[in-house]
């Protein structure tokens, strides 16, 4: 073999690998987490063997995707700034792929293992959000919010469905600026 061939039989694993987890995020998108093994496959334009090669079964696919998209996450909550902070938690809550973050949900709700694992990111995810708010906070001088950063991060995340539906996400950030930015002095004023 000459360099340049063992180039490329190297980078075909990593190509077929990449061709798999496209394969999976459409499939997955569009069916939800009932899409099958094969179908993968045959959009990927792989064998069977190829699959099992790179992953032990679907599941472990699955929480490689969801990992992926937990990155997405970590990566946009520590960069978020003060100004515009209720918009783009509600753009990074929708997801990097809306329909890949319902076939994730719907799997969890099937898959104990991948239950389990998401609540593992979703401790990481708290925990980012929560510092993301208290920076938001401190940037804007609030300085009686109503909620502690960690509570109105929990609340936040909670919306996350919701946030995937086009139908209700117009006022998501207006109930995000509160969860965030609301203070004791605004919840006086609305009980006066």
């Amino acid at each position: 073999m000459t360099d340049r061939t063992i180039g490329r039989a190297q980078r075909r694993p990593e190509e077929k690998r990449a061709r798999l987890l496209a394969a999976a995020r459409t499939a997955f998108g569009e069916t939800g987490y009932g899409a099958s093994v094969h179908e993968i496959c045959q959009a990927a334009g792989v064998g069977i063997g190829t699959f099992y090669h790179q992953f032990p079964d679907k599941s472990d696919l699955m929480r490689f995707l969801m990992d992926e998209e937990h990155q997405y996450r970590v990566r946009a909550f520590d960069a978020l700034s003060a100004d515009n902070l209720a918009e783009e938690i509600t753009r990074v809550l929708a997801g990097s792929d809306p329909p890949l973050l319902r076939a994730m949900w719907e799997a969890c709700g099937i898959d104990e293992r991948l239950r389990d694992f998401g609540r593992g990111l979703r401790v990481e995810t708290h925990e980012r959000l929560a510092a993301a708010v208290a920076r938001a906070r401190q940037a804007r001088n609030i300085r009686r919010p109503a909620l502690d950063a960690s509570t109105a991060a929990w609340a936040t995340l909670r919306m996350g469905a919701a946030a995937t539906d086009p139908a209700g996400t117009d006022d998501i950030p207006k109930v995000i600026e509160v969860l965030a930015f609301g203070g004791i002095d605004d919840l006086e004023r609305v009980r006066a």
